[in-house]
């Protein structure tokens, strides 16, 4: 498992405000401070929903360790020496990449040292994103048990709102104009996001078995 902290903000949101307004058919400062709380959240759904950043950020993914090589079932005894071989390449679990701008280790004493670039390569033509270890690099050793490992990195289309694939900014002001629409129902009342939502985005998930929370949302009308 891996951890992710957001340490920049993205400077601005996939769809303004007077873009949300406009579209929700709105006068002048109408429900402005609601407006954008609820584009603010179409945005966290999305990303959520996609497992991608929309606008530029940067991030920390922290790691406890490597992740080994999955090996067949043994049954018996072995003999000789026990060698536990891993992957040979992490993936970040935030996407677009566009840079990784350090890796960072810890030992048990909290000691900090930089990961020499020299060991590895970054693959951001993949989605998602990968550090993969060149034939002639290592991984660190003697990692501190929870968090030893930090990669630093800026995830995101861009730093405008332009930079973001249109079909992602019109589900985002679907479901910002759902959530407005109903604003004040309660559960009672199952109503389900538009299917349009899930069809736009769709293209955009990124696949991890079990991680996602928001995988069946539109599904089962939670949200």
């Amino acid at each position: 498992m891996s951890g992710l902290v957001t340490v920049t903000e993205p400077s601005i949101e996939p769809i303004s405000v007077i873009e949300a307004r406009d579209h929700l058919r709105l006068d002048d400062d109408v429900d402005e401070t609601l407006v954008y709380s609820l584009i603010l959240a179409a945005r966290q759904w999305g990303e959520n929903y996609t497992g991608r950043s929309f606008i530029s950020r940067t991030m920390q993914m922290y790691l406890d360790g490597f992740s080994e090589l999955d090996s067949p079932l043994w049954e018996g005894t072995r003999t000789g020496i026990h060698i536990t071989n891993y992957q040979n390449y992490i993936e970040i679990v935030s996407t677009p990449v566009s840079a990784v701008s350090s890796i960072k280790y810890y030992n048990d004493s909290d000691t900090v040292a930089t990961w020499a670039t020299s060991n590895y390569y970054v693959d951001m033509i993949r989605e998602p994103a990968r550090i993969v270890l060149r034939d002639t690099g290592t991984y660190p050793t003697n990692l501190r048990a929870a968090n030893g490992l930090e990669i630093n990195f800026t995830a995101g289309y861009g730093t405008s709102k332009t930079d973001v694939p249109e079909a992602i900014r019109v589900a985002l002001m679907q479901y910002m104009t759902f959530m407005y629409e109903h604003r004040g129902d309660v559960e009672q009342n199952n109503i389900m996001p538009p299917k349009i939502c899930e069809q736009l985005l769709s293209p955009y998930k990124i696949l991890r078995f079990g991680s996602n929370a928001y995988s069946k949302m539109l599904k089962t009308g939670i949200g």
